[in-house]
C-alpha cells in the first residue's frame, strides 16, 4: 500500500469511529478535545547566560558611586602568583580562593576607594554561573566553608621572607538582601619583621558579605583602617548593586 493509500485508509476509519460516537453520544454534552502532549503547560525557558559585557554593564555606573571617591571595573583574570602557596585548613582554602583548583566562572570586579584619604577600600566581585541551581550549590559550599573555617595560616607574595599571615574568621549578621546571604569577618596578622625589625605584625581587618542573586553570587569586601574597624560595606553600594542584578535580562 502506498502513502496515499494509507492515509485514505485512516481517513475512512477516522469517519467511522466519530458516526459511532456522535450516534451513541448524542443526548449527552460532548467531551473535550483532549489536550495536545505539553500544552498544557509553559515549558520553561532555558536560562539566558550572563557574560563579560553583561556583568559589566550590571555594576554601578560612576555617577551612583556616593559615598566612595573613585572606581575602577574590570574582567577578573587570575595572576597565578598571586594565588596563597599553602592555606593551613581546607575550609578557609575555600573562601580565599573559591575557584583556586577549578575553572573560574565569568567575573567582573569593581573596585571603590574612600575621598577621605584612603580610609578605607571597597570591591565587588560578580560571579555569574550557568543557572540559578548551579549558584545556589555553589553558595551553600561556600556557606559550609564559613561556618567550618576559625582560624588559619597561610602565605603569598604579599607575605615577604616573613612567616606569612595567621587569620580568624567569625560570622556576622548578614544583611537581608538578594535570594540568599552570609557575611563574615577576616582579622589577619601579617609579618613584616623582614621589612622592619620594628614592627613584627600588622593587623588588618577585612568584612565580607556574599549575596546570591539569582544566578550570579555578589561578593562585596571592605578593607578599612584600623580607626574605622567598625564600619561595614556601604549599604548604599551594596543595596543598589543587587537591585541592578535584579533587573539583569
Amino acid at each position: 500500500m502506498n502513502s496515499a493509500d494509507g492515509r485514505q485508509s485512516t481517513m475512512a476509519a477516522w469517519l467511522l469511529l466519530a458516526a459511532v460516537l456522535t450516534a451513541g453520544c448524542s443526548a449527552a454534552e460532548p467531551n473535550p478535545l483532549p489536550a495536545t502532549p505539553g500544552s498544557s503547560a509553559t515549558p520553561t525557558p532555558a536560562p539566558h547566560p550572563i557574560d563579560a559585557d553583561k556583568l559589566l554593564a550590571a555594576t554601578l555606573p560612576n555617577g551612583e558611586i556616593e559615598p566612595a571617591g573613585s572606581t575602577g571595573k574590570k574582567v577578573y583574570e587570575r595572576d597565578p602568583e598571586w594565588a596563597p602557596q599553602s592555606i593551613s585548613d581546607p575550609d578557609c582554602a575555600l573562601i580565599m580562593d573559591p575557584y583556586r583548583e577549578r575553572v573560574q566562572p565569568t567575573t567582573v570586579v569593581q573596585s571603590f576607594n574612600s575621598k577621605e584619604n584612603a580610609e578605607w577600600t571597597a570591591a565587588t566581585e560578580l560571579t555569574a554561573h550557568p543557572s540559578p541551581a548551579a549558584a545556589t550549590t555553589e553558595f551553600d559550599r561556600i556557606r559550609k566553608a564559613v561556618q567550618g573555617c576559625s582560624d588559619f595560616h597561610f602565605r603569598n607574595k604579599a607575605s615577604g621572607n616573613g612567616s606569612g599571615t595567621r587569620a580568624t574568621l567569625s560570622t556576622v549578621q548578614a544583611p537581608g538582601q538578594g535570594d540568599e546571604a552570609i557575611a563574615f569577618d577576616l582579622t589577619l596578622w601579617i609579618d613584616v619583621s623582614d621589612i622592619n625589625p620594628d614592627v613584627k605584625e600588622i593587623r588588618t581587618i577585612h568584612k565580607y558579605t556574599m549575596v546570591r542573586i539569582g544566578s550570579v553570587i555578589a561578593d562585596f569586601s571592605l578593607s578599612p583602617s584600623d580607626s574605622v574597624e567598625t564600619m561595614q560595606y556601604p549599604a548604599e553600594l551594596l543595596t543598589r548593586q543587587v537591585q541592578r542584578l535584579r533587573d539583569l535580562p
